[in-house]
């Protein structure tokens, strides 16, 4: 009878209107702080790369520090050209696994990997619109490779260049009505810009040198690419009209293929200066230089 009384007694004392109020006020805060570490928090950038530490390229994700390293995928043929979306949540990438390179798409942890092209020849170097509802690549039509573009879902492809020679490596400006590459038509590699329908092709670099894997930055004022203009490949900055050049690397490396940070900061690139291909990264006033992978296996980023 006692013990009755007691939890009588403890039942009203909780079902008092302050506590219950104060009970309230915590549900409310932790329900807030859940909601903010999942949905508002800011998550580490990823970067997606392919590596041959496992005995053939398979696609890996890491933080933008290089720790976190987990593989995507598992096959015995090669899977490459790994682009990461804009908000972290598909990759596009090629794979040989049905017999010639094909565009695929998948999650960012690797699931839901669907296969987006089915062509006789070869399509490769994805690269995602900003919006993540379009896909610019390579497709290897009968006079060459040419840039094509599709829905997200593989369809509604479109032919954007044609020509007897290569267009390579396709970025997508922010805002989606550009698209620069890089293209062999001038007698050497030159980075080209043109209208997200495939009109005024231009050339931006105009150089004797090679330069090519131009990458648009988040702000749509730089593009980056690599040239050997200085005597090996490094990379540079540019204007996004081709102006006022920058050096960024410095190396008797090869220093190629950058990538933006989502920031606009920093730049990612494979380098061979350490014997074989690692990843590192820059920031674009050429401080902050970090190495973010280290195998003696080639890790690469996609052109």
């Amino acid at each position: 009878m006692a013990n009755e009384q007691e939890n009588s007694v403890r039942a009203k004392f909780w079902l008092e209107p302050k506590y219950l109020i104060r009970a309230g006020l915590f549900t409310l805060v932790l329900i807030s702080l859940i909601i903010y570490i999942w949905i508002v928090a800011p998550r580490p950038e990823r970067i997606a790369f392919e590596s041959y530490r496992d005995g053939n390229f398979e696609i890996y994700t890491m933080n933008a520090d290089g720790s976190h390293q987990v593989r995507l995928t598992n096959n015995t043929v090669d899977d490459k050209d790994a682009k990461i979306s804009q908000d972290g949540k598909w990759i596009v990438f090629t794979s040989m696994r049905d017999g010639n390179y094909e565009i695929y798409r998948m999650r960012s942890d690797g699931s839901q990997q669907t296969r987006l092209t089915n062509n006789s020849t070869y399509d490769t170097n994805p690269a995602l619109s900003y919006d993540d509802k379009r896909i610019a690549y390579v497709r290897g039509d009968p006079d060459g490779p040419n840039i094509h573009v599709m829905n997200f879902d593989g369809t509604g492809d479109v032919q954007l260049t044609n020509n007897p020679h290569k267009d390579l490596y396709p970025s997508w400006a922010p805002n989606g009505q550009k698209i620069t590459f890089c293209t062999d038509r001038d007698g050497n590699c030159e980075v080209y810009v043109m209208n997200a329908d495939g009109t005024d092709e231009t050339n931006i670099t105009n150089s004797l040198a090679f330069e090519g894997s131009p990458s648009w930055s988040p702000t749509m004022k730089y593009i980056a690419f690599n040239t050997d203009r200085d005597g090996n490949l490094e990379i540079y900055i540019m204007k996004s009209d081709g102006s006022n050049p920058i050096r960024l690397t410095n190396n008797p490396a090869i220093d190629s293929n950058p990538h933006w940070s989502s920031d606009g900061k920093t730049i990612f690139f494979q380098s061979n200066r350490d014997g074989n291909y690692e990843i590192f990264r820059i920031n674009i006033d050429g401080s902050g230089f970090l190495q973010l992978t280290s195998n003696e296996a080639d890790d690469f980023l996609s052109p």
